[in-house]
């Protein structure tokens, strides 16, 4: 069989050269550049290889252990973002391992940036180059393991590895499986992002429902805070109240009508505000 980068192979040292060695199967010669050699080696020695292609193309091997072989899954780190090409992830040897812009989405937005993580297997191009593809599915759910009941409320992170029409799946650090709905996101994260959460729900399966949101007594703070900051920079008065449609209350302030009436009970119980003929008030004495 022909030598294929991507895999590990046992091959003779064949002859020295000024910057290396050659070693061989008994039919095609491969570099085995001498910062490649992890020990000393001598033509006649058989050694471990793992076959990549070096930056001009060419059949190059390393004594290095990479961190992703063929057959296994492997969460590597991004390292460089080539727009238009794809994203090179570190695989512990110097060649970097290359995702295709084909396995990634549309908008550059969401690609994976330097220091985020997610999980690759090995394949190949049309051309026979070595290429990294995204994982997802079963091959996850067997490296998870199940969360129980006394995770909930807890903060979690993870890295976001895959994302759905509803929302997005992580790994967190402890080995479980989390969905983040839509609703449930501060702002859309990246592939391989490594984001915090916290456990809104653990289902049967052992899996969570988790949230970027804060508790809503924090978030019942922070939208009340905004509030009033906006009467104070309208001094003092807006036309907004109780009955106004959400549909304005959302133009205007980015919220829920739910989360709009929380936040002015909670400044009304504070004696901060007043409510009059369908505007908010500043209390004067305040």
């Amino acid at each position: 069989m022909d030598l294929k980068p991507g895999y590990t192979e046992k091959l003779k040292v064949v002859r020295k050269a000024d910057f290396g060695f050659f070693i061989s199967d008994g039919n095609t010669d491969v570099l085995l550049h001498e910062r490649e050699a992890t020990e000393p080696i001598e033509v006649g020695d058989e050694v471990e290889v793992f076959l990549y292609h070096d930056h001009q193309g060419r059949l190059a091997a390393t004594m290095e252990k990479p961190f992703l072989q063929l057959g296994e899954i492997a969460w590597l780190e991004a390292v460089e973002v080539k727009t238009g090409h794809g994203v090179f992830f570190h695989n512990g040897i110097s060649r970097d391992l290359f995702l295709s812009m084909d396995e990634l989405p549309y908008d550059r937005g969401m690609w994976p940036q330097p220091g985020d993580k997610l999980p690759l297997s090995l394949t190949w191009d049309k051309r026979g180059r070595l290429m990294g593809k995204l994982v997802k599915g079963e091959p996850i759910e067997k490296q998870s393991i199940k969360a129980t009941a006394e995770v909930m409320n807890q903060e979690v992170s993870g890295y976001v590895y895959h994302f759905l029409d509803e929302g997005a799946l992580l790994l967190t650090d402890e080995g479980y499986i989390a969905f983040l709905h839509n609703d449930e996101m501060v702002e859309t994260p990246r592939y391989g992002q490594h984001i915090q959460t916290r456990v809104q729900f653990v289902r049967e399966d052992g899996r969570i429902n988790v949230t970027m949101m804060p508790k809503r007594s924090e978030q019942q703070d922070e939208d009340a805070d905004r509030i009033y900051a906006f009467l104070q920079e309208r001094g003092g008065s807006m036309p907004y109240w109780d009955k106004t449609p959400p549909e304005d209350i959302e133009l205007r302030f980015s919220i829920s009508k739910a989360k709009f009436k929380r936040a002015l009970g909670k400044l009304m119980k504070e004696k901060k505000i007043e409510q009059r003929d369908g505007w908010t008030h500043l209390k004067q004495d305040k």
